[in-house]
């Protein structure tokens, strides 16, 4: 069925391809950062560790409930604004993340804490404020999933 020619030709073909695979092989140059790769890598995985170590928003509505008990529970009045109100803002939230705004209003000392407790307690942004006659109004936008 074979002959010894087609043995030797077979033989020789495998020999060159193999030949020639390792010279190129030799001749292959790796690029000049090949070394640091590995710590590129190391140094990636690490800020995907700390990104993920990252505590997940709390819902929305949780959140809400929260800053509102928080400012009730300090005589403060906890006002939520609709989206014309919140269009008469100087500065506002335009982020990606749900949000709903509200407005603080009392002694000044006392909305300054409140919005500090706040803060504390769920992420919230604090906006514009005014203080007139010995009252403060400070608007908030609370964020959440």
């Amino acid at each position: 069925m074979f002959t010894g020619a087609m043995y030797m030709a077979v033989l020789s073909v495998a020999i060159v391809a193999t030949k020639v695979t390792l010279s190129l092989g030799e001749d292959r140059k790796l690029p000049n950062d090949y070394g640091q790769v590995d710590r590129v890598n190391s140094s990636l995985q690490n800020e995907i560790d700390e990104i993920n170590k990252v505590p997940v928003l709390p819902k929305l509505e949780g959140s809400w409930r929260i800053a509102n008990a928080s400012a009730v529970m300090y005589g403060i009045d906890f006002k939520p604004l609709d989206e014309m109100a919140k269009g008469e803002q100087m500065n506002s939230y335009s982020g990606p993340l749900r949000n709903w705004t509200a407005q603080l209003s009392g002694d000044p000392r006392a909305v300054m804490g409140v919005a500090k407790k706040i803060q504390s307690e769920v992420p919230t942004f604090l906006y514009d404020y005014t203080i007139s006659g010995g009252i403060m109004k400070l608007n908030i936008t609370v964020v959440g999933t």
